[in-house]
C-alpha cells in the first residue's frame, strides 16, 4: 500500500517535470513528514480521501502546471530546430561560446555563382561578467537581407545581458563596423505561450548607426507544434533604415520536420514560402519566394551541409518587370561548440 508521502509523490511527477519552476511549499513537507509519523488507522484512512492539487499564490493549480509543461516541450522543440538550424534569433541568446564558419556557393540563373564566407559566434567573458560576451555577426535577420546587404553588416561588439526571464529579456549592444562605425543598441524579446501546442515570440531590435542614423528591426513569429518531430511557423519582419528613408519587410510560412534517419548524424528539412517588399518609390513586393532547404550533419558532430533550391520572382526596382530566377544554394558549416546539437 502506498503512503501519503509516496502517493503525493507520484501524482506530482508529470507535474513536476511540467514546471520546475514549482515546488512544494516547506510547510506542506513537514505536513507529509506528520502525517507518516501517525498510526497505520489514520494513514489508511487518508490514503482513501481524495488528494486534491495544491493551490495558492505560490503554488499555481496543476491544470496550470500542466499547461505549462506542454507549452514548455512546445518551445524546446522549435528551440531545438532553431539550434539545428543555426537560426541568427537563436545563436543571438546562447549562453556559451560558439563559432560557425559557413562556406556558400550561392547559384542562381541570373547572376551565375556567388562564392563567400560567413563567419558567425561569440565568446564569454567571464572575467568581466557572466553577462558579457563578445560576439561577431550580421544583422539578426540575415536571410531576408540582399547579398549587397548581407557583405556589409558584418560586425564586432559587446553584448550586455541586463535581464533573462522566463519570457522577456533585454540586452544592451554596442558594435564596431567598417567604415568606421559604431552602433549602440538595445535589443528586447517578449515570448508568450498561446495554446498547449502554440506560442509567439516578438523581438524588438534599436541601433544607432553613427554614419547612416537609427534603424529598427521588428521581428514577430508564431509556432504551431504538428507533432513530436515537425512544425509550422509564421514569420514577419519589417526594418526601418534612417539612410534609406523607407520600410521593406518580409513575411513567410515555413513547414519544418525533423528527419529521424540517424541516430547519431540527424537531419532535417524545411519548405517555405515568402513574400517581401518595400513602401517606396511605391509600395510594392519586390519577391515572392518558395523552396525548401535539406540541412544534414555528417562526418562528424561538428559539420553540416545545406541544400537550398529555390525559385524567385522578382523585383530589384520599381521600374524593372518581374522575372522569374532558378536558384540553389549550396553551405558547408563547421560549428565549433562544447554542446554540439545533436539527435534530440
Amino acid at each position: 500500500m502506498l503512503s501519503v508521502k509516496n502517493l503525493i509523490e507520484e501524482l506530482a511527477k508529470p507535474v513536476f517535470w511540467g514546471a520546475v519552476l514549482c515546488s512544494l511549499p516547506s510547510g506542506a513537507v513537514l505536513a507529509v513528514d506528520s502525517i507518516e509519523a501517525a498510526s497505520d488507522t489514520i494513514d489508511q484512512e487518508l490514503t482513501e480521501l481524495p488528494v486534491e492539487p495544491v493551490s495558492g499564490p505560490e503554488s499555481p493549480h496543476w491544470v496550470d502546471k500542466s499547461h505549462e509543461y506542454a507549452t514548455n516541450r512546445t518551445q524546446a522543440l522549435a528551440q531545438w530546430m532553431d539550434d539545428f538550424f543555426g537560426a541568427q534569433v537563436r545563436d543571438a541568446e546562447r549562453a556559451d561560446s560558439f563559432v560557425r564558419a559557413i562556406f556558400i556557393d550561392d547559384w542562381d540563373q541570373r547572376d551565375g555563382h556567388d562564392l563567400k564566407v560567413r563567419l558567425r559566434g561569440q565568446v564569454d567573458l567571464p572575467k568581466i561578467s557572466e553577462r558579457v560576451d563578445l560576439v561577431f555577426s550580421g544583422e539578426e535577420s540575415e536571410q531576408t537581407l540582399t547579398e549587397e546587404e548581407r557583405g556589409q553588416e558584418n560586425d564586432v561588439g559587446l553584448r550586455v545581458n541586463v535581464r533573462d526571464g522566463r519570457r522577456t529579456r533585454l540586452d544592451a549592444t554596442i558594435s564596431v563596423r567598417s567604415g568606421p562605425a559604431i552602433l549602440p543598441g538595445v535589443r528586447f524579446r517578449y515570448q508568450q505561450s498561446i495554446t498547449d501546442n502554440s506560442w509567439a515570440r516578438f523581438t524588438q531590435r534599436l541601433q544607432y548607426h553613427t554614419e547612416d542614423g537609427y534603424r529598427s528591426l521588428t521581428n514577430f513569429e508564431a509556432n504551431r507544434i504538428l507533432d513530436d518531430k515537425s512544425l509550422i511557423r509564421w514569420a514577419g519582419r519589417v526594418r526601418y533604415r534612417e539612410d534609406k528613408e523607407f520600410w521593406d519587410y518580409n513575411t513567410g510560412i515555413t513547414y519544418r520536420r525533423w528527419l529521424d534517419d540517424h541516430a547519431k548524424f540527424p537531419s532535417a528539412i524545411e519548405y517555405f514560402v515568402a513574400v517581401s517588399g518595400r513602401d517606396q518609390p511605391e509600395n510594392y513586393e519586390t519577391s515572392y519566394r518558395l523552396g525548401f532547404l535539406y540541412r544534414k550533419q555528417f562526418f562528424r558532430q561538428f559539420l553540416f551541409y545545406e541544400i537550398e533550391p529555390s525559385y524567385n520572382w522578382r523585383r530589384d526596382l520599381y521600374e524593372e518587370k518581374r522575372e522569374g530566377v532558378m536558384g540553389i544554394v549550396f553551405r558547408l558549416e563547421v560549428m565549433l561548440d562544447r554542446e554540439l546539437v545533436g539527435g534530440r
